[in-house]
């Protein structure tokens, strides 16, 4: 019974050994004759068949990159871009951004002008592979690409803050620099939002005051205070002219300062300056005075600050130099004209009747010979050759071509542009 039992146990291992042994030698025949099929359907355009075979010969082998590519590719043979699409994403997250799958599928994005998906793959294969030179090259080709912002107005201002004045139908309004809405324009005058983001200065028909995002009055002057301009706050002052002379407040009208003078800048980086009998002299955060009434002029932004980052321009016999917020000069260099530093990066300094750019030590990054410009930002200065605008990196590469008639910098990723005869905003697609 036992020697029964024995032989019948060998019978059966005897019998599954010839059947691994059998699907062992028709599991590779078995999935070549599929390949080969597939392959000629693909030869003869008959796409959803060789769909089918090659998924049958993935059951064969299941973790083949290549026939998972290959299925991939023939739905976008048949037009199906969204299957094609998941199955890519599939294999990225399954195999770890393979590259040269992840190189195909990001040209395919850049042919469709796809710009942000292919940015979006572009990075994660650069996480994958950060040495591929590939990826790299095509990072540089979108790096610099934008969108149009749908906007059209008359003109667009320098952005501030976060915020940019825009004019339209003769009347002035505050924009976001993505272009959403703050205040419509129904101003005689307004100037840009506060450092905290509260409140925004107006003009009106019926006079100067302090309203909210919403456009709602928020601080009003006294009723002896004829205000006839009035500046944005930083660190709760603002410049403003009363009664004929210039000084300083507080969000509720209060006077900071004697009203004395016949020019004030705003006071940012604790650095300021107010004019008297046609000399500038600066003023510290106080009002107190670092100078005496020694400058010929100052160099202020359109929302009348003068100091960025610590830096001033100041004019004196006949040039400007760059100044701290001590009122020392900064660098030995002086220049024909100078525009207020953006950020810390590079402003733009005019020099034998051409712009170049300068750091805040006061050295040439860039030489003068350009037409115009404004400061960097974001890694990018506007600058003018001929009649029209682009925008340089600080590799002094022209990067966005000069195809605009006016042009301010960027901030947060967006620069207010004019194309044609109105103003709009740009969009970097990787910033």
């Amino acid at each position: 019974m036992k020697r029964a039992i024995l032989f019948g146990m060998i019978g059966l291992w005897a019998l599954g050994w010839v059947n691994t042994a059998s699907h062992l030698t028709e599991g590779p025949r078995a999935y070549g004759a599929l390949i080969a099929q597939a392959e000629e359907y693909e030869q003869k355009s008959i796409y959803i068949r060789a769909i089918q075979s090659y998924e049958e010969a993935l059951t064969y082998q299941p973790d083949s990159l290549d026939l998972k590519y290959r299925i991939a590719k023939l739905h976008l043979e048949l037009g199906d871009e969204a299957s094609y699409i998941n199955r890519c994403e599939s294999i990225m997250e399954e195999y770890g951004y393979p590259l040269e799958i992840a190189i195909e599928v990001t040209d395919y994005y850049l042919e469709k002008e796809r710009t942000q998906s292919a940015i979006s793959f572009i990075r994660q294969t650069l996480k994958a592979h950060p040495e591929s030179e590939e990826m790299k090259e095509r990072f540089e080709k979108v790096r610099y690409t934008y969108q149009k912002k749908y906007l059209s107005y008359e003109e667009i201002f320098p952005v501030y803050n976060g915020c940019a004045v825009y004019f339209q139908e003769g009347k002035y309004g505050l924009m976001r620099n993505d272009g959403r809405t703050i205040l419509r324009n129904h101003w005689n005058e307004t100037s840009v939002w506060s450092d905290d983001r509260r409140l925004i200065p107006v003009m009106g028909d019926d006079g100067a005051y302090y309203v909210d995002e919403n456009g709602y009055r928020f601080e009003v002057p006294e009723e002896t205070q004829k205000v006839e301009w009035l500046g944005p706050l930083s660190g709760n002052v603002a410049a403003a002219k009363i009664n004929g002379k210039y000084g300083y407040i507080d969000q509720k009208f209060h006077e900071r300062s004697e009203f004395q003078w016949d020019g004030a800048t705003g006071i940012a980086d604790n650095l300021g300056a107010v004019k008297k009998n046609e000399r500038w002299a600066l003023i510290d955060g106080s009002g107190a005075l670092l100078s005496d009434y020694i400058y010929e002029d100052v160099k202020v932004d359109v929302y009348g600050f003068g100091s960025t980052c610590g830096r001033m321009f100041v004019k004196q016999g006949g040039s400007f130099q760059m100044i701290n917020q001590k009122g020392e000069a900064v660098g030995d260099e002086t220049f024909e004209d100078a525009v207020p530093f953006s950020s810390s990066q590079p402003t733009a300094v005019k020099k034998n009747g051409k712009w170049g750019f300068v750091d805040m030590d006061g050295a040439w990054v860039i030489e003068p010979q350009y037409e115009n410009a404004e400061g960097f930002s974001d890694g990018l200065a506007p600058v003018q050759t001929g009649e029209t605008w682009g925008f340089i990196n600080q590799e002094n590469k022209l990067v966005i071509a000069a195809e605009f008639y006016g042009a301010h910098s960027f901030y947060g990723g967006l620069a207010p542009v004019k194309d044609g005869n109105t103003w709009t905003m740009i969009e970097l697609n990787v910033h």
